[in-house]
């Protein structure tokens, strides 16, 4: 009888472990889950003909995001998990109290940790500033805001073992106040939310809700003095038919809906684009009954925002593009508005990936200063677009304040000189870095001209020598 026990027993597991193998010629998973990316199976030979040596890994990786009933069995381990030990089987995905989800890449801003440093704000500024002058330049209003972090609002469900503060800073708040002293128009949603009893995001999701995007559209366009419909008198359904980003990742099988309302803004423009929904990278839409015309970058975010913003406009063009060709842009759509959304996630991207637009020509004293240091000044073909020559690098000196901003001398060989402002760049080697984009058919990237980094600090100039 016992032989007769472990025989079924082996028999028993055998099947089971052959069960999502052989599974696959009856019900395979096709579909990617989450923020996967489609795998093809993998063929024996490379396109050439030659032996596809990786096939053994490769089929490894297909197997790994195809066998049969995946997304059963990923939800079922991530519901016991959940449930018993409040834990995710999901790296991206954090577990609260209440069935509450969070994004795990907001951890750093909710614990404090990586805040900006006075030079990076003053930085990040410095870059605003100079989209709002290129917009400014050509007759386009532009507004910034900043998309918060749902942890940021609602951290009370945020599992307890993150209550440890690294420190009581935070991006948001180091911008705000930058923000607050600068010329550029700025939108702040964290104090709109926070005015606000009623919860206006998700809980399986990691964003706002329409009702919460409704009030971000309304905000934002009175704040720029446009004219639009706020749907207070729009005839309005609830329906409990939302499926939250999060959930999908945890529970790919039969994740739990949430209630969303819907007010009918999407009724009122159209497509000019091949778009088939609001999460499209890049989308234009015409209102016929509305006026204006809209450039806005829009993260994931914008994905509900999109159906009211493109209501108010009779032309609308929506990129998630990042970093922007934002000159290419409006030379293409003459917006008469930009705006801006950035998730506080992503804050730093305008440190590293500010907009593509020509350098503004600008003017130093004819005198100046000298600061000993290193320039270290590379020039290249801009990697997002052939239109462009960049010139960048890093300085390496003394004597430069917080609020430093960096200009480049270039002097062609036939002796004419001119200076440009450029963006302040902050990376993980140099809080003192600059780009500069110059069109590469006057300034192609292999020009012998001489190039010499002008620093302003203190509202003093300074050459940089070495």
């Amino acid at each position: 009888m016992k032989k007769v026990f472990l025989i079924v027993f082996i028999a028993a597991c055998m099947a089971v472990c052959a069960f999502p193998s052989l599974g696959m010629a009856f019900a395979p998973e096709s579909k990617p889950i989450g923020n996967e990316k489609e795998t093809k199976l993998p063929s024996f030979t490379n396109a050439d003909g030659s032996i596809n040596t990786s096939f053994p890994t490769q089929l490894g990786e297909y197997f790994e995001k195809h066998f049969a009933f995946r997304p059963e069995a990923i939800s079922a381990d991530a519901r016991i998990r959940s449930s018993l030990f409040s834990a995710s089987n999901n790296d991206l995905v954090i577990v609260g109290s209440d069935d509450w989800l969070y994004y795990r890449s907001t951890l750093d801003d909710h614990l404090g940790n990586n805040v900006f440093s006075e030079r990076q704000a003053k930085a990040f500024v410095r870059n605003l500033e100079l989209v709002r002058s290129f917009c400014e330049s050509r007759g386009v209003s532009f507004l910034f805001t900043v998309a918060p972090n749902k942890n940021s609002l609602y951290p009370e469900h945020m599992p307890y073992y993150y209550g440890k503060k690294v420190s009581s800073g935070s991006n948001r708040e180091m911008i705000s106040k930058a923000l607050s002293e600068s010329k550029v128009q700025y939108c702040d949603l964290f104090k709109l939310f926070e005015s606000k009893n009623e919860v206006l995001y998700f809980a399986r999701d990691s964003h706002w809700n329409n009702t919460g995007a409704l009030m971000v559209y309304d905000a934002v366009l009175t704040q720029m003095g446009k004219s639009h419909d706020d749907y207070s008198t729009a005839s309005k359904s609830r329906k409990k038919d939302f499926v939250g980003d999060l959930a999908k990742m945890l529970y790919p099988s039969g994740s739990k809906p949430e209630y969303n309302t819907y007010y009918g803004a999407e009724e009122r423009y159209q497509y000019i684009t091949a778009a088939k929904s609001v999460e499209d990278p890049y989308i234009k839409t015409e209102n016929k009954d509305a006026s204006g015309s809209l450039f806005m970058y829009r993260d994931s975010f914008g994905n509900s925002l999109l159906p009211f913003f493109a209501s108010a406009y009779n032309k609308a063009t929506f990129t998630k593009a990042f970093p922007m060709l934002l000159e290419n842009e409006f030379d293409s759509a003459t917006p008469d508005a930009f705006i801006m959304e950035l998730v506080e996630r992503n804050l730093d991207w305008l440190l590293t990936r500010p907009p593509v637009i020509s350098a503004r020509e600008t003017s130093v004293p004819g005198s100046l200063g000298t600061l000993s240091g290193k320039a270290d000044i590379r020039v290249r073909e801009c990697e997002f677009s052939p239109l462009y020559t960049e010139l960048s690098g890093s300085v390496d000196c003394g004597g430069l304040s917080d609020g430093a901003e960096f200009s480049v001398l270039v002097k062609d060989a036939q002796g004419k000189t001119a200076v440009y402002e450029a963006y302040s760049i902050c990376t993980d080697e140099s809080d003192f870095g600059f780009r500069a984009y110059l069109p590469a058919d006057a300034f192609p990237a292999d020009s012998d001209a001489e190039i010499k980094v002008i620093a302003k600090t203190d509202d003093m100039y300074y050459e940089i020598k070495e």
